[in-house]
């Protein structure tokens, strides 16, 4: 059976245009030669919409799974084997999203972008690509032609047809500073770590930028490092050392406040009677810290359901308008801050 890569193989164009003329439409500004062609070309190769081809979605039933056909659909995924193991944010919305396609029979290629090429992603048939990262919008507009089944997850674009899952970390942050101000504390000091994309670009943490809107804070308040748990000793052993500590801290990972939790422990520093901690993700680990971590539970398992769900949907229906969908979080309040 065709797939829009057959006809776009036929054609000599992108499987975007080909998908946009298949799906009729009309404000897509082509030459009527080509639209043409791509349904000339559809009409030899017996092309059928995937709408026809597959039933509705289902959630679990191994029944309905085993009666349909199956869906191939690839992860472009931006961290290594390494990163997963120094931060598992990433590795429980990937682990989700695998768990919800076997749920659903749905073949998952996984593509570690570090060291695999986009060609490896187009040589495969896919009906559909999930990006899970940081990336630049060179980088989204390139994975977006490779195919236009394209779900964006923990990252945002404008782009107008493309699909994007995450939480919304300004909402997040702003009720943690509020929080933390009902506890007492006169003044919030920022630690976060920063990242980059494959090709070099600087991310703009939503999670900075919403403290300094809201807290108008000076340089000694905020402390930038890289994201792991060492990064967060380090910085917190250095702010210890220079006498200048706030009475309360958000982190913008779990990873890097354990480092932090460390470094205040070993200070015989009160937490959080002398200093209040409270981070982002609700990792398995938080609970478990001494004392156990307040954080932000950003319902991972959901991010990668919700990205299956996105892209099923936007397959069987061909929808091309895309979807902004933010997932709601949670502050888990425990031991360093109450």
């Amino acid at each position: 059976m065709a797939k829009l890569k057959d006809i776009a193989t036929a054609t000599g164009f992108s499987i975007a245009t080909v998908s946009r003329v298949l799906n009729h439409d009309y404000s897509f500004n082509v030459p009527e030669t080509t639209r043409l062609k791509v349904l000339r070309t559809a009409e030899r190769l017996n092309y059928v919409a995937i709408s026809k081809r597959h039933r509705p979605f289902y959630t679990s039933s191994k029944c309905a799974t085993e009666e349909r056909e199956k869906i191939k659909i690839g992860l472009a995924y931006w961290y290594t084997p390494s990163d997963e193991i120094i931060d598992p944010y990433y590795l429980s919305i990937k682990s989700a999203i695998g768990e919800s396609c076997e749920a659903n029979g749905i073949d998952l290629e996984v593509f570690y972008l570090h060291e695999r090429e986009y060609d490896d992603i187009k040589r495969e048939n896919l009906e559909g690509l999930i990006a899970l990262g940081k990336f630049s919008d060179y980088e989204i507009t390139a994975l977006y032609e490779l195919n236009p089944n394209f779900v964006l997850v923990d990252c945002y674009t404008e782009h107008p047809e493309i699909d994007v899952v995450m939480v919304d970390l300004k909402v997040a942050t702003k009720s943690v500073i509020d929080y933390l101000y009902t506890t007492g504390v006169d003044a919030i000091g920022f630690i976060g770590g920063i990242e980059s994309t494959i090709d070099g670009e600087i991310i703009e943490d939503v999670r900075f930028k919403t403290f300094t809107k809201y807290e108008n804070a000076n340089h000694d308040a905020i402390h930038l490092g890289r994201l792991t748990a060492e990064s967060g000793y380090e910085i917190m052993s250095n702010i210890i050392k220079s006498g200048n500590i706030k009475p309360a801290y958000i982190v913008s990972t779990d990873v890097i406040a354990m480092g932090c939790l460390r470094a205040l422990n070993e200070h015989q520093i009160k937490i959080p009677d002398d200093v209040a901690i409270v981070s982002y993700h609700n990792s398995i680990l938080s609970e478990y810290t001494s004392p156990a971590l307040s954080t932000i539970d950003l319902n991972t398992h959901y991010l990668g359901m919700t990205a299956t769900e996105t892209i099923l949907e936007r397959i069987r229906n061909e929808r091309r308008i895309g979807k902004k969908i933010f997932i709601p979080t949670e502050l888990v309040k425990r031991k360093t801050s109450l």
